[in-house]
């Protein structure tokens, strides 16, 4: 009778060795999966457990040591149990039955099973579990302090410790949160262009030299205001002798101040204010806090040589997160306008690639230039004129230089030249 008895006691401390396992084994994967960020939304929702859960991840050695710790000695607890029970089963036979069984079931019930089980319902187990490892943690605080010590010791000084979230991780996040539906296509943009931003050159987003309107220190009032009134921009910068030598800014509200209030002696010297030079390598965010601390909308832009390489508004780095700003002086014109049969005003900055596929054209491809403006200025050889015109045998197609600002080709016209059937068969150019 009392064989029984202890076989009986045997069986039941074997099973609950086994449901141990099984803890153990599901808390291991749920409190390491479950993310420092989600931990704290956790938190700040007031769930309960939620305490217990961030103080844990604070410390993902503590919490993989008492979990170690934890589930070896209950393994070997039931290994022991298993083979008792077995010896008092089965005699010396039993010790092999009681292997074979043991790994069995832990495999099932103290390690499969908890884990695949875990890892469905992480959030739900980790909230559960957290206060109990928590504090087992603190019962055996000595040895997770021993171990600590060791770690330290055998640790690298010079050793660095990696991110917890990398950007390619926090892209995958984003990409991930698009396929299921929680971020939309636009705020996936966003939030891409957000994390391009830091990384993102003044040379990337500026306003090149060429494509610069400006004035000189010389000119009059009514010439800014001209310039101003035709533009629609609200600053200029002003330059003295030749446009490398930006000696300020010109405001518009400064010049119509002035005009107000009948300032006849007022020069754009006078009403100038000093610009702020930035190199072409600075980063954009660091020059957008630098603007705003100095009160300044736009910075001229210098290159390594410190020769005048453009402007940068804060318009155009806030274009970087949100796309193009349009204002009530911007016109948005299609990219390819059609004139009449087989003649199109395009614009110069529009890719030959694009161009090709909405026409149907098969213009010369090359990697020394991607635009229209780009084609023209490879098959002349220079800086074009107004009115100059490029003839492209190869694709029958005629191009005429329509606008220039500054040096930069703006509008390009394209004519399609009809061919004709020859009598032999085959197409010729028409003309």
């Amino acid at each position: 009778m009392v064989v029984i008895d202890l076989l009986a006691v045997e069986t039941v401390l074997f099973i609950i060795c086994l449901l141990l396992s099984g803890f153990f084994s599901s808390s291991e994967v749920a409190l390491i999966s479950i993310t420092r960020a989600k931990v704290r939304a956790l938190l700040n929702q007031g769930r309960k457990g939620a305490e217990a859960l961030d103080e844990l991840k604070r410390s993902t050695d503590s919490i993989l040591i008492t979990i170690l710790i934890g589930n070896n000695v209950v393994n070997v607890a039931a290994a022991s149990l298993a083979t008792a029970i077995a010896i008092g089963l089965y005699g010396d036979l039993g010790i092999g039955i009681a292997t074979g069984v043991t790994v069995i079931l832990m495999l099932i019930f103290g390690e499969i099973g908890p884990k695949m089980y875990a890892s469905r319902h992480t959030e739900r187990l980790a909230l559960a579990v957290a206060r109990p490892i928590l504090f087992l943690s603190r019962l055996i605080s000595p040895l997770l302090w021993v171990s600590e010590r060791i770690q330290r010791h055998l640790s690298s000084s010079t050793s660095t410790t990696e991110p917890v979230v990398t950007e390619e991780e926090l892209k995958e996040w984003i990409d991930v949160g698009e396929e299921e539906g929680t971020i939309e296509e636009e705020e996936r943009d966003m939030l891409y262009s957000v994390l391009r931003f830091g990384d993102t050159t003044v040379r990337e987003v500026m306003t090149p030299r060429v494509d610069v309107v400006m004035i000189e220190d010389t000119a009059t009032i009514e010439n800014a205001l001209s310039i101003f009134n035709e533009t629609g921009f609200s600053r200029l910068p002003v330059y003295h002798g030749h446009i490398d030598n930006v000696v300020g800014l010109l405001n518009v509200k400064d010049v119509f101040s002035a005009v107000f209030r009948q300032q006849a002696g007022a020069t754009i010297r006078d009403l100038m204010y000093e610009p702020y030079f930035v190199p072409e390598s600075k980063k954009i965010d660091d020059l957008l806090k630098d603007l705003q601390m100095k009160k300044q909308h736009m910075a001229v832009v210098l290159d390594e040589y410190g020769s005048f390489a453009g402007i940068v508004t804060v318009e155009d780095m806030l274009e970087e997160l949100v796309g193009e700003i349009m204002d009530e002086f911007d016109e948005e014109e299609p990219e390819i306008q059609q004139i009449e049969g087989g003649v199109y005003l395009v614009d110069a900055r529009a890719w030959v690639e694009r161009i090709n596929e909405d026409l149907e054209l098969n213009l010369p491809l090359m990697d020394t230039y991607e635009s229209i403006g780009g084609l023209v200025i490879e098959r002349l050889g220079h800086i074009p004129r107004r009115g100059e015109v490029v003839r492209i045998e190869e694709s029958n197609v005629t191009l005429v230089v329509m606008q220039m600002r500054g040096r930069r080709i703006v509008k390009v016209k394209l004519i399609i030249e009809p061919r004709v059937v020859r009598e032999g068969g085959g197409e010729e150019p028409k003309g």
